[in-house]
């Protein structure tokens, strides 16, 4: 058992090691390759969405051959960083629903396909790598605050009936962490003021995505949503908290407010 133990940690850390090499790698690139990195994303996590909504495997792969489509069309290369690449997005949405028959697979292609156009309009922006990265450790550092604190602390659980092992002093660790890393990232590439304060409140939206992904996940009667990342589950066990936060920041520089 030990020893399995410590062959699973292993697993997880090489696995986890390598998949955030690749996508620093591509956030550095940005252009093509990031788009590449995101698309391949994004199609694995409607395809997980897919399984966990039950959907046919017909309409599943119909959906995936028009999703990439979408973010094609949808690429910030085409469009540039705007409020159409959204409306655009939404409108696909509808006609795969339509297309393929499942209001559950148009919804999810925006769950899977808004934050990949919110991370590429964000790093197309000027300050676009930046903001990108601050985006993305702004989830780090909240699920890492939140499991230290969590075990440190304990007590009262957040949610226990969708996630058993969340609790409200780890989303106090979290949203800490993301505050003061965050403000920390922020003063280090001259960011926009507001990211000196937005880690706290982005850190609970972070934890509400994730919440969502286990109502999800418990809906569907399995513990992990794929496999694609040994010893971390699949692409959505991953990514959740990412989801509305990349989100919710592309719509608050898209309206200026950031």
């Amino acid at each position: 058992m030990a020893g399995g133990g410590v062959s699973d940690l292993k697993t997880r850390a090489l696995a986890g090691g390598a998949a955030a090499i690749v996508a620093l790698v591509a956030l550095v690139a940005g252009g093509w390759l990031l788009w590449a990195f995101v698309t391949i994303v994004a199609m694995i996590a409607l395809a997980e969405w897919s399984g966990l909504a039950g959907a046919a495997a017909a309409r599943a792969a119909m959906a995936l051959v028009l999703f990439f489509v979408a973010l094609v069309i949808a690429s910030p290369d085409f469009w540039g960083p705007t409020r159409d690449t959204v409306a655009l997005l939404s409108v696909m949405a509808i006609v795969v629903a339509m297309f393929v028959g499942s209001p559950r697979i148009g919804w999810g292609l925006i769950y899977a396909g808004a934050p990949a156009i919110a991370l590429l309009s964000l790093r197309a922006l000027p300050q676009g790598f930046a903001l990108a990265l601050w985006t993305v450790l702004i989830v780090i550092l909240t699920d890492t605050g939140a499991y230290f604190a969590g075990r440190a602390i304990g007590g009262p659980k957040l949610w226990p009936k969708l996630s058993p092992n969340k609790t409200w002093s780890g989303l106090g660790g979290g949203m800490a962490a993301a505050l003061v890393g965050g403000a920390a990232i922020a003063l280090a590439f001259a960011l926009p003021g507001a990211c000196l304060w937005l880690g706290a409140p982005l850190a609970i939206v972070a934890q509400a995505g994730d919440l969502y992904e286990s109502a999800l996940k418990r809906r569907a009667g399995v513990k992990d949503s794929g496999r694609v990342l040994p010893g971390h589950g699949g692409i959505l066990d991953r990514i959740d908290g990412l989801i509305p936060v990349a989100s919710l920041v592309a719509i608050l520089v898209a309206g200026d407010w950031l």
